[in-house]
């Protein structure tokens, strides 16, 4: 039993002495699910889908059909200090963002046609996110509608209607930080 304590010993004090591990930074954790598609390492649904934004809408296709977003790594939302994201089931099909300013409108992206598309909501700041807004893109609005509340999860209905006055809505979770 003393040979056994004496060999066990010093392999459990080396195991308590290691270095902790290099903690990555919220950079390197961006960079790695955008090139990855989702923080669990799987590969995005497709690669070659863009992944920056654009303020036209393509054309020819169906602008209320709302697509997983996946990789966003080059969408810029501007300046914000919070935002919420649409969730239906596991997939991100919106994201907004604001700075806490009401005099400043916000910013959303949704993919569309396989093209990811920057919309503008009217003046509000983050408080208008949070609280469900409206969303104008070129030839299509997208609106929120969660529960009442301020929990940081909330279910929410969205519309997203099209210039013809095509609607689809989506059913799913708005969370918010």
């Amino acid at each position: 039993m003393k040979r056994l304590l004496l060999i066990a010993l010093p392999l459990a004090l080396a195991g308590c002495s290691s270095e902790p591990a290099e903690q990555e930074s919220a950079d390197d954790f961006a960079s790695r699910i955008g090139q990855d598609g989702n923080a669990a390492g799987g590969p995005q649904a497709d690669p070659d889908l863009p992944n920056t934004a654009s303020v036209t809408a393509p054309g020819g296709v169906d602008l209320t059909q709302l697509q997983k977003l996946g990789d966003i790594g080059g969408v810029d939302l501007g300046a914000r200090d919070g935002g919420c994201t649409l969730m239906v089931g596991k997939d991100e099909m919106l994201i907004a963002g604001a700075p806490d300013d009401a005099s400043v409108p916000g910013k959303a992206v949704v993919r569309v046609g396989d093209s990811l598309v920057l919309t503008d909501a009217a003046a509000g700041g983050l408080d208008a996110i949070r609280d469900g807004t409206s969303f104008a893109g070129e030839g299509f609005t997208v609106s929120v509608a969660p529960a009442a509340g301020t929990e940081q999860r909330r279910p929410a209905n969205v519309t997203v209607t099209d210039a013809a006055g095509k609607t689809q809505s989506y059913s799913g979770n708005w969370i918010c930080s």
